[in-house]
Parts: C-alpha cells; structure tokens; sequence
C-alpha cells in the first residue's frame, strides 16, 4: 500500500508541475475541519472529531482545477473503544467552480464541487485495532468560497461525504461527514 500511495503522489506532483506552467492561477486554503466519524457497523457508533487541512490548487481548464488535499483530524476517548484515534489523509482530485448567474459583484459567492481520491492512515486504539494502517478514503462534495479582495477569500462552508475503508469486522467501511471552514489565498502569474 505504501508502494501506491507514494507512486501516486509522485505521478500526481509531476502532472500537476506540468499543469502549472500551463495554468494562470490557483490557490491555497487552510481549513478548520470537523469530521462526524461512524466507526462501528450496526449502532452508531458515531463519534466527533476536529482537525485542520491544507490543500492546493491549480487551474487548468476554465472552471476545472486539479486539487492537492492533506488533512488530520483526531479525537481523544472516542466513545466505541475509549481510546484516541487519528486520522491522517492525502488526497488529489478535480473541483469544479460552479457558475452562479444569480449574485453580481467582486465579493459574490463562488460555489464548487469536487472529487478526491487517496489514502488515510489511522493510529490510535480505534483504527483497525490500533494498527495505523493505511487504506483507501476519497471525499465528495463542495463549498462555498467569498472573495475578501483579489487574493483572499473566506471559505464559509465545505461540506463532504468521507469514505474510509479500515477493517472494522463486518464491512470494512466507514461513512463519515465532514464539515469546514477557512481562508483562501488565490495567486495568479
């Protein structure tokens, strides 16, 4: 699995370094994240956990960006072992800016959604018992970015569905909810 995850990231660098020289634009993002994580099958099992994420990206066709995404987030005591656990995800993807005929103006919202693929890996008592192991995740979902001025903007919401796939027994699944919020800085040549 390591072998995959850093083949991928090194494919991933390459094309976006390609695409950059190409693109006019991008940004970078910081993000505070909460995850509503399903840890167990059956009951609930459910659980919060808080965290942040950077992620990164570049324009390359009109609306279309390739997006770089690293986020951690952890909870201590999580209720179904009573032990920590930490999640730590690398992620890539395409977003999609959505095209908002309905607001005029420099500070009016920019909706997107987006796709992201990759890998998680968990520590702590309630991942794969304890294992830190690293499996599949992918996110789907959006936001909503304000443009501030021409280089910043305020991300007032992300909302994603968080599939994680750690040996939990019976489905080897978990369907999580995460929810964010940060600052965008947009840069352009």
């Amino acid at each position: 699995m390591r072998s995959f995850l850093l083949a991928t990231i090194f494919l991933f660098a390459g094309s976006t370094a390609a695409v950059a020289q190409e693109s006019s634009k991008g940004d970078v993002g910081a993000t505070y994240e909460w995850v509503r994580a399903n840890a167990g099958p059956g009951q609930c099992g459910c659980f919060g956990m808080n965290g942040g994420g950077l992620s990164a990206s570049w324009n390359f066709h009109d609306r279309w960006s390739l997006v770089a995404d690293i986020s951690a987030q952890n909870a201590n005591g999580a209720p179904t072992a009573g032990s920590s656990l930490t999640l730590v995800s690398y992620l890539a993807g395409a977003r999609y800016r959505l095209p908002q005929p309905w607001f005029e103006g420099k500070h009016k919202p920019e909706p997107f959604a987006q796709v992201l693929v990759g890998a998680t890996h968990a520590g702590g008592g309630v991942a794969g018992v304890g294992d830190g192991s690293y499996q599949f995740a992918s996110r789907i979902g959006g936001g909503i970015d304000v443009p501030l001025s021409s280089r910043f903007a305020l991300r007032i919401v992300q909302v994603d569905y968080y599939l994680t796939t750690f040996a939990n027994s019976t489905n080897d699944h978990q369907n999580n909810l995460l929810v964010g919020a940060g600052i965008v800085f947009h840069w352009s040549r």
